[in-house]
């Protein structure tokens, strides 16, 4: 009998897309539910060509509305891991039933440094006690929600984590990335994920104008189990990766080329660009769409972290993240104990 796997994100809008989009495509969260939703059947159909249809993975959405104050409540998040269940047809599901196994914040024109934002510090904090309270729950985050995962769980003012002072969050010295820019993946992250195929780089469209930067220059950054998901020329850290836990991207896998054109337009005209300069900017965001970027690649892997199929590895069934490391340990010891057993029992008969 066919398992379902519910995933329940609770979306974070950080932010409201600007006015030609928003028409379009409506709120960031729903378009997460779109790209998501379509990533889960993707997968769904590769396990059903592979002959391994025993089990489907479904995505169900809460949007909350972090600029008005309106986060999850802690109530509502799950507190032990996903699992599967018979749940038949998914217009038979009430999403709200299922306990939130996984936290999205969504991109901003905001800077997670900026004091006069009163909203940003509640979320903040929120993340730091999903991350520390709730094992169970995974965090991801794009662009902005990059950042604000980085402030919350790595910089100095993270005194709780394990990770304080890696990194800072920053205007970027060398002004804003945008356009469709080639992600250098780095082996650590590539490896977690084998729906990548050996895929060294992701295309993806860009628009900030802040980064995570190391705090100092050392050849390993962030703390163990984190690693860096990859880099560009103008960006080196492209995102955050705690196995099991935590997943983040600088750019944004959301936006097809007329969402980042957009953007970057009406940006120019708020923020009084120059006719060149937005030129310039529209010309590197181009018309990549479909298969000349790597939006759904990049979707697919973040349901597979979502659905935890980062942690599984050489042992079915066994938690592989280095978080569980002395369980693995323990586990195996337990086992080569209990054959040694057996064959102490068999020489004696």
């Amino acid at each position: 009998m066919k398992t379902t796997k519910n995933i329940h994100i609770a979306i974070l809008d950080t932010d409201v897309p600007v006015p030609n989009v928003y028409y379009a495509r409506g709120l960031y969260s729903t378009q997460f539910r779109t790209l998501l939703s379509a990533a889960a059947s993707r997968i769904n159909d590769q396990t059903c060509c592979a002959g391994q249809a025993d089990e489907e993975i479904r995505v169900h959405t809460t949007a909350f509305d972090a600029l008005g104050g309106q986060l999850p409540s802690l109530s509502s998040l799950s507190t032990s891991p996903t699992s599967t269940s018979n749940d038949g047809n998914e217009e038979d599901v009430n999403p709200l039933a299922i306990p939130i196994s996984a936290i999205l914040i969504t991109g901003s024109v905001a800077s997670v440094y900026d004091p006069t934002l009163k909203w940003v510090s509640p979320v903040v904090e929120f993340i730091r006690t999903v991350y520390e309270r709730y094992p169970h729950v995974k965090i991801f985050g794009s662009c902005f929600g990059h950042q604000i995962v980085a402030q919350a769980l790595l910089s100095a003012s993270s005194c709780s984590t394990d990770g304080s002072g890696s990194v800072r969050v920053e205007c970027c010295p060398v002004g804003m990335e945008v356009g469709l820019e080639r992600v250098q993946l780095t082996k650590g992250f590539a490896d977690a994920f084998p729906c990548l195929n050996g895929k060294k780089e992701l295309r993806l469209q860009m628009v900030h104008g802040d980064w995570v930067s190391a705090s100092e220059e050392k050849e390993e950054v962030l703390p163990s189990p984190w690693m860096n998901v990859g880099s560009t020329a103008q960006c080196p850290i492209q995102g955050l990766y705690c196995p099991g836990r935590v997943l983040s991207y600088q750019g944004h896998f959301e936006f097809d080329s007329f969402v980042n054109r957009e953007t970057c337009v009406e940006f120019g005209r708020r923020l009084g660009w120059k006719e060149d300069m937005i030129a310039r900017y529209v010309l590197a965001i181009g018309e990549a769409d479909g298969d000349e970027d790597d939006s759904k690649l990049a979707a697919e892997v973040v349901v597979r972290f979502l659905a935890g199929e980062d942690e599984v590895h050489s042992v079915p069934g066994l938690d592989q993240t280095p978080a569980s490391s002395l369980r693995v340990r323990e586990w195996l010891g337990g086992l080569m104990g209990l054959i040694g057993q057996l064959v102490s029992r068999s020489t004696k008969s």
